[in-house]
This record gives C-alpha cells, structure tokens and sequence, in this order.
C-alpha cells in the first residue's frame, strides 16, 4: 500500500514538474535554421529518418536526430550523420533551441519536456483504417483520449501530456485523410498540406540514379545484407506479412496459432519463396519464436521496410494501414484476418469508410485459407483479379495529387522566414 502511494505520489511530480518545466521552454529564442528530428520505440525509422535524410543530403536546414538508443545515435554519427543522445547535453541544447520538430507518433519522439515554442510538423506513421488519437472510442486506448468525466480528463491531459500536445502541421495525400487527421488529432483545415508521405516520396520522387545513390545511404548493414540475400537466392517470390498492432492482447502471443509455422515453412521453402515477418514495434518481440524456421525471416527489429517494398511480389496484412503505403508500388495486398471476431469486439473500432472499401485482395479467416493464398499462381493473379477496386481505393487514399512532400514542407518552411 505504502509503495503503490509513493509511486503514484512520484509519477504526479513528474507530470507537474515536465508540465512545467515545457511552459519554461516555451521562453528561450528558437533558431529557424535548425530542425530535430526523432521516431517511436527510439528507432531509426519511419517518415522522419527519410526526410532528415533528404535534408541532410539537399542541406536545406541543420538537421539533428535525437533518440534515446545509444546504438542508434553511434550509427548515424558512424555515417557522419549528426544526432545526440537525448539527454546529453548537446541533446538537451538542440531540443532547446531548434525551431522545428519533426517527429512520427509525439514529441517525445524526440523530447516531450523540451518541446514548448518549437513548431511542431507530426508526420504520423500510417494512414488509418482504425480509429486513431481522439477518435478512439473503444480499447485500452479510449481511456487515454476520451476519459469520462473531468477528474479523468484533468489526470490523462497531465500523465498523457504528449498526447494531449497538438501539432501545427500534418501532410495529407487526399481528402479523406483531410477529414481523419482534422478530426483525430483536432486540427483545423488550414494545419494541414497536400501531399505524400517522406517514407515513400524518398524511393520514388528521384531519377534511378539518383534513387539507387539514396537507397544505398538509406540501408543499415542488416537491410543491405538482406537485400544481397534475396538477390543471391533469387527467390520465386518474397512474401512481406506486415500485421497490425492488436493492443487488447495482454501477455498472449497470438500469432502462435494463428500459424501453423513449420507448415508454411515446409510450403514456401518446397515453392522456392521468402517469408519476411514484420510484427509491429509494440509487438517485434513477439516474433523471436518463429524466426529459426527456414525461410522464414524476422525482420521486426529493423527501423522500417521500405528499403525492402521493391523486393516484396505479395504483402499479407490485416487492418494495418502499410497496404496504403503500396498501392501507388502496385504490390498484391492479401488480408489475414484470423481474429476477426476478437479484434472487432476488443481492439479500436474501425473508421466507417473502411467497412464498406471495395476488396483489392483476397481476405483468409483461417491458415488453412491462407495457405491457399500462397500458392505462386495464386499470388501471380492478383494484379489482374483486384486491378480496378485496387486503382479505386489507390485514388480514394492518395488523391490526384503527386507533389513531393520535401518541396511541400520546404515551400512551407521558407513562406515561415
């Protein structure tokens, strides 16, 4: 009793203490030369990682990467990148005075006590099919973005500050993700740009020269390795299987039988194919169990698939928003959907739109369904069976619009100065 009174006694002066000491930081001159930047689960990924990198090749403005992994900020200074350790002094000092954060999920990204006064451009790290932020209204999560009451109100916007911080700018591709982010993250019209996501525009804004350059800076040795594996073995096929995070499991792992894992190794090895496991981040963990069956790689660690998405010829997926992300690379999208009842009535609820999307891919309920699925004449068909509701639901998400998001925050950045 004493020691569950002491440690919500310190977690409540942490929250005043960061609450204020942010308000404090909103009071020292901030340089518009000068952006910092930062990812989830202190990876080296996502939107961020590709506009720094951009940046730092075009040297548009200083950029800084700042994380909480030593190992991370070793390998970029290794590369001669610039980034600091969080709490470093050059950490804290960068936090402190550079004009701009660039993050993918909160502040904390980067610094969450650090940030008030900066101009901060949230470049989120998917496009939602489930309820995002202050549209959640079911889960565990619905608790952080729309506690009931005032008491709960008042304590969630002082434990989840970063939650609670809004951004001042978030790109959109099309209207409907316009209509999304304005009301998830309570934004209004005009906080939003007209464009793609940094992810994507890195590998395809470029001529081929220019892109292979980048994609050789852009791979960490492990990316670059595996890349020189698919090249070598060349494999009839390389399946990405790129599920969601369900955040109602606590402590089960269920993807241990939502496969049968020496069945779809001895399948893809007799077929000659590749199975790259990539749970989320929340879940990479989750993931080391089935990584020692032939065939089957575990690639949950590593920052980001992109560098990978022009070797993948099929991505298995549920509710997770990357099969937005490969529509304009035109890859077959499958969807494994093998908890379907339980993830309807205990995970975030779905936005309306995506009920009633148009199938661009064949939908299992079972492995055994699945399994089917992979049969390489299968997989082959899938272009020609789905290509009109797949260029559809392309259109509906990405828009008519092809603008680079680096010209549309660099042309944002220079009508600031």
């Amino acid at each position: 009793m004493q020691r569950s009174l002491s440690n919500n006694a310190l977690l409540w002066l942490k929250a005043c203490t960061r609450k204020l000491v942010y308000q404090l930081s909103k009071l020292l001159p901030r340089n518009p030369n000068k952006a910092v930047f930062g990812s989830y689960k202190e990876l080296f990924s996502d939107n961020s990682k590709y506009l720094y990198k951009h940046w730092q090749q075009q040297a548009f403005i200083r950029c800084i990467w700042i994380s909480g992994n030593q190992d991370v900020i070793k390998q970029l200074n290794g590369n001669k990148q610039e980034a600091y350790y969080r709490w470093s002094l050059l950490g804290i000092y960068h936090a402190l005075t550079a004009k701009y954060y660039f993050y993918n999920s909160y502040i904390g990204d980067i610094n969450q006590w650090l940030a008030g006064g900066a101009i901060k451009i949230n470049l989120w790290h998917g496009s939602p099919m489930k309820k995002i932020e202050f549209d959640i209204d079911n889960g565990p999560m619905a608790e952080v973005f729309n506690p009931q009451g005032r008491l709960a109100q008042f304590k969630q916007s002082m434990l989840a500050h970063q939650q609670h911080v809004k951004p001042d700018l978030m790109l959109s591709p099309s209207p409907l993700i316009d209509t999304l982010f304005c009301s998830a993250f309570r934004l209004e019209a005009s906080q939003l740009q007209r464009s793609g996501n940094p992810r994507t525009d890195y590998y395809r804004t470029e001529t081929n020269q220019q892109r292979s350059s980048q994609q050789k800076q852009a791979h960490s040795k492990e990316l670059a390795a595996l890349r020189q594996q698919i090249q070598s073995k060349q494999y009839q096929q390389v399946i990405l299987y790129a599920p969601s995070w369900r955040d109602s499991y606590q402590g089960d792992n269920p993807y241990r039988n939502a496969f049968d894992w020496q069945a779809l190794s001895l399948h893809i090895q007799q077929h000659n194919q590749l199975f790259l496991l990539r749970l989320h981040p929340n879940e990479a963990a989750l993931a080391k169990q089935f990584s020692h069956y032939p065939n089957i790689i575990n690639i949950s660690t590593m920052g980001d698939v992109y560098g990978l998405l022009g070797n993948v010829d099929l991505l298995i997926t549920d509710y997770s928003s990357l099969f937005i992300d490969v529509l304009p690379l035109n890859i077959p999208v499958s969807f494994y959907l093998f908890d379907k009842v339980h993830y309807q009535q205990n995970c975030r609820s779905m936005y309306g739109y995506a009920n009633s999307m148009p199938n661009i891919g064949p939908e299992s309920l079972s492995f055994k369904e699945l399994l089917t699925q992979l049969q390489p004449a299968s997989i082959n068909q899938l272009t020609t069976q789905y290509k009109e509701p797949y260029l559809a639901v392309s259109k509906m998400y990405w828009g008519e619009s092809t603008t680079s998001s680096f010209k549309v925050l660099e042309d944002w950045i220079k009508s600031r100065h």
